[in-house]
């Protein structure tokens, strides 16, 4: 099964490189946000024809107990934050062994708007927010990938202050474990 890692940042992709420089034929990088992630996964998708995406990156954890700072997760449900319910649609993702937390997430436009979000205010389950995940998945599912796994390190709270968030040490936890990935 040939496996495309796709991440928004050359920084968020720095942790899987340095650790497995054979895999960067396989890695591609999309763009921050919905749209340029949708775009960059469709050119990198078409380009390479995989069948399984790993989806990496960091985010923000709206739980404050149990996923901590540099935790990695995988990401089991996503949908565009904001939408009205008629509209949601859930993003499942591959379970994969080895991750401790599975969590739902939110796709934003911007930090903290999963706080605003009705359907994440009214669960009572594991949540994160990240700017890309649907729009990712979205992308899959309509080009057919067999296998879309997504993974995420927290590197703040939602409600943190820029500079609490530590996305240097996420960045090199996220990478370390897709390195020991068995895919």
């Amino acid at each position: 099964m040939t496996t495309l890692y796709l991440f928004p940042t050359a920084e968020e992709a720095v942790g899987l490189l340095s650790r497995r420089a054979d895999l960067r034929e396989q890695v591609g990088i999309i763009g921050v946000g919905m749209a340029e992630a949708a775009a960059g996964a469709a050119r990198l998708i078409a380009q390479h024809k995989p069948s399984r995406v790993v989806l990496g990156g960091i985010a923000g954890s709206i739980d404050k107990g149990l996923i901590k700072r540099c935790d990695v997760v995988q990401v089991v449900r996503d949908r565009v934050a904001g939408l009205p319910e008629r509209y949601g649609v859930d993003y499942l993702s591959c379970g994969i062994e080895g991750i401790d937390h599975c969590v739902n997430s939110v796709t934003v436009s911007r930090t903290g708007e999963a706080l605003q979000d009705e359907w994440v205010m009214d669960t009572l389950q594991l949540f994160i927010e990240q700017m890309e995940g649907a729009a990712v998945a979205a992308v899959c599912r309509e080009m057919g990938v067999k296998e879309y796994i997504h993974l995420r390190a927290i590197s703040n709270y939602v409600d943190d202050e820029r500079s609490a968030w530590r996305i240097a040490e996420a960045v090199d936890a996220l990478g370390e474990r897709i390195a020991t990935l068995k895919l």
